[in-house]
């Protein structure tokens, strides 16, 4: 039999694209049980904008997204079990913790907002204005060290820290206000004055660590929306609530797992479980 290649006229079948797998904070919120609009209020009252906020400058989003992944799928599966209405975690405020996940995947997502890229530009300004405020600072007041050691150790104690945007204003102030004391000294101050060293840059250095001082503390320092920022402290938050459920739950020799906490996360789901204070 001969083909003809007529067969290459017929229609093709779509073909089929996988869609990508769900994340388990978005599967389980189809599994765990739904929330009344009056048990949610309950859960979401336990901390307020402000206190979410304070903890959402401490992490990235994307690092609290992969820790409440880890731990929805491990709690989930300690909750399926029979025993689970021992441990002090309910099923519906893992529920909660699914429902935030989701939200925070969205808003991650989603587009940068113009507020946010503001603050960004603002942020990465001030800082680069910071750092070469602080370097001219120091690499002048090493000249007016001499063979003073007291001196010379003060100034290694004020300069230290360069990494961070806190640590370089923390540097500036403390080097600003060194330079200062200096300055009292009537031969320092003329050699000071000779190095550039002098009332303008006092003012300069101040005027830099304010700035960059108040870009960390908007919301979008770290470049992320308001909105997501407040909701990553919120799911922060409930994450440290999971962890001390589970913390008394193996306490009492209950058998649930451990709740392992990623690198990046260490920092503030501290092994140490004295208990969650308000900040």
């Amino acid at each position: 039999m001969v083909f003809t290649g007529a067969d290459s006229n017929l229609p093709r079948m779509p073909r089929r694209t996988r869609e990508a797998p769900q994340s388990a904070a978005k599967r389980l919120s189809k599994q765990l049980p739904k929330l009344s609009p009056l048990l949610r209020e309950g859960f979401k009252s336990m901390w307020t904008d402000k206190q979410c906020d304070a903890w959402a400058r401490r992490t990235k989003a994307n690092d609290v997204l992969h820790q409440a992944h880890d731990w929805l799928t491990v709690a989930a599966g300690a909750l399926a079990r029979e025993d689970h209405q021992d441990v002090p975690y309910s099923k519906q405020r893992l529920a909660w913790l699914a429902e935030l996940t989701v939200r925070l995947e969205e808003e991650i997502a989603g587009t940068p907002k113009p507020e946010v890229v503001a603050a960004r530009l603002a942020r990465d300004a001030a800082l680069d204005e910071s750092k070469q405020v602080r370097a001219r600072l120091h690499s002048r007041m090493v000249l007016l060290v001499g063979g003073d050691e007291e001196r010379g150790a003060a100034l290694a104690i004020a300069n230290k820290g360069s990494r961070t945007p806190a640590e370089v204003t923390a540097a500036l102030t403390h080097l600003r206000e060194l330079l200062i004391r200096w300055r009292r000294d009537a031969r320092l101050r003329v050699l000071a004055d000779e190095l550039g060293l002098d009332e303008s840059l006092l003012v300069r250095a101040e005027e830099s660590a304010r700035l960059l001082r108040d870009s960390e503390l908007h919301p979008a320092a770290e470049g992320e929306s308001p909105s997501v920022s407040r909701t990553e402290g919120r799911v922060l938050r409930e994450l440290r609530a999971l962890q001390l459920a589970f913390a008394a739950a193996r306490e009492e020799k209950l058998d649930v797992p451990a709740l392992k906490v990623r690198p990046a996360m260490k920092s503030i789901l501290s092994a140490r479980l004295e208990g969650d204070v308000a900040e």
